[in-house]
């Protein structure tokens, strides 16, 4: 993933640096040098990014991508009244997207 559209997806999600670190599990100094282009993610990293790239594909399939923002903030009965960014965050990109596969209309 080239370091723009890294900062990209980062900002769609709403994540700080920080979050996206926590979320990766590397360094906020990691994402810092992915999104300067001074390095690039691991293999293990990668495959958390593509899950990430992955939620936001679908996401953008479900949702106008306006309202994908609030639907993130927004707490769901189906997630323990947690948002969606909160799972995120606690328990990773991949974690979220088999949720989110799990409600998805067939496509």
């Amino acid at each position: 993933m080239e370091a723009g559209a890294l900062k990209e997806l980062r900002h769609r999600f709403g994540l700080a640096q920080e979050a996206l670190a926590r979320i990766i599990g590397v360094s906020v100094r990691t994402v810092a040098r992915w999104e300067a282009g001074q390095s690039g993610p691991s293999p293990l990293a990668g495959r958390q990014l593509r899950a990430l790239s992955d939620l936001d594909r679908i996401l953008r399939e479900m949702f106008r991508p306006e309202s994908i923002p609030d639907w993130l903030g927004r707490p769901l009965n189906r997630l323990g009244n947690r948002t969606p960014r909160d799972v995120l965050v606690t328990e990773g990109a991949e974690s979220l997207l088999r949720l989110v596969r799990q409600i998805a209309p067939p496509g």
